[in-house]
C-alpha cells in the first residue's frame, strides 16, 4: 500500500491540484465501484452506466480546478 493511498480525500485532492497526478488515480479506484454499483443500479443498463460514471468523473475533475 502506497503512502498516497493512506490520505483522506481532501489531502488527495489538494495534492492532485498540487500537480500529483496518482492523487487523482487514488481517489477514482477508491470510489469508482461505489459509484457505478449506484448508477448500474438506477439505470439498469452496463453502456449507458458507463458513459454516465465516465461523464461523473470528468466534471469532477473539471469542478476541482
Amino acid at each position: 500500500m502506497s503512502i498516497h493511498s493512506q490520505k483522506n480525500d481532501y489531502d488527495l485532492i489538494k495534492q492532485y491540484l498540487g500537480g500529483t497526478q496518482s492523487s487523482l488515480e487514488i481517489l477514482i479506484n477508491r470510489h469508482k465501484n461505489k459509484v457505478f454499483s449506484y448508477i448500474l443500479m438506477v439505470v439498469k443498463n452496463r453502456e449507458l452506466a458507463e458513459d454516465i460514471f465516465q461523464d461523473t468523473f470528468i466534471k469532477v475533475i473539471k469542478s476541482l480546478h
